[in-house]
């Protein structure tokens, strides 16, 4: 019996050993996935990290970028509102200048009227053209026009109001197509070095 005893004690004594050895080995590998885990966490914070600071850079970038286009958009936005006063600064020139504005007003229905044409005037040019100075033009350029009742609501110039068609030759149209012409010109001058 002692033998027996001595079998089973060494059978309890090894398969202590073997389940201490495994326990050992099952630590050290779990100690080595946690450790591992580990730096797999702390690598994968590092490049969300520098993947967020590289987001926060695109997006002040970015930023930036829709800042300087609208500050663009608002100088350009400026400059043409200053353009439209620099031409309607023009028209209003003209206006008051009523020797020039007369003889703008001859020029201009003179190379454009035709037989049967009336004369549509602006409101606001109700003492400048009269059936008198219709009447003076018509007969300088030998067309048979007369000044019509209604009154245009633009800012100078007429309205050749023929048969067939007619012809814009206001203020307004003359002007948007000299800025046509020219705003590149005015607006070198006023907008020098920027």
């Amino acid at each position: 019996m002692n033998d027996k005893k001595a079998v089973i004690d060494k059978i309890i004594s090894d398969a202590e050993a073997a389940a201490a050895a495994e326990e050992s080995a099952a630590r050290e590998r779990a100690e080595a996935l946690t450790e591992s885990a580990r730096r797999k966490a702390e690598a994968y914070a590092r490049e969300m990290l520098a993947d967020q600071d590289a987001q926060r850079q695109l997006i002040l970038m970015r930023s930036r970028g829709v800042d300087a286009l609208d500050t663009r958009r608002e100088i350009s936005a400026c400059k043409s509102a200053l353009l439209d006063d620099v031409f309607a600064l023009a028209g209003e020139e003209l206006k008051r200048d009523k020797k020039a504005y007369k003889a703008y007003l001859t020029a201009a229905i003179s190379a454009a009227a035709e037989d049967g044409d009336e004369v549509i005037a602006a409101k606001s040019d109700e003492k400048v053209v009269t059936a008198a100075f219709v009447a003076a033009i018509a007969k300088s350029a030998k067309v048979k026009i007369k000044l019509a009742k209604e009154r245009g609501d633009f800012l100078g110039g007429v309205i050749l109001s023929g048969e067939k068609y007619d012809k814009n030759l206001t203020l307004e149209e003359d002007l948007r197509a000299l800025r046509g012409d020219c705003e590149t010109l005015v607006a070198e001058a006023l907008f020098k070095g920027e």
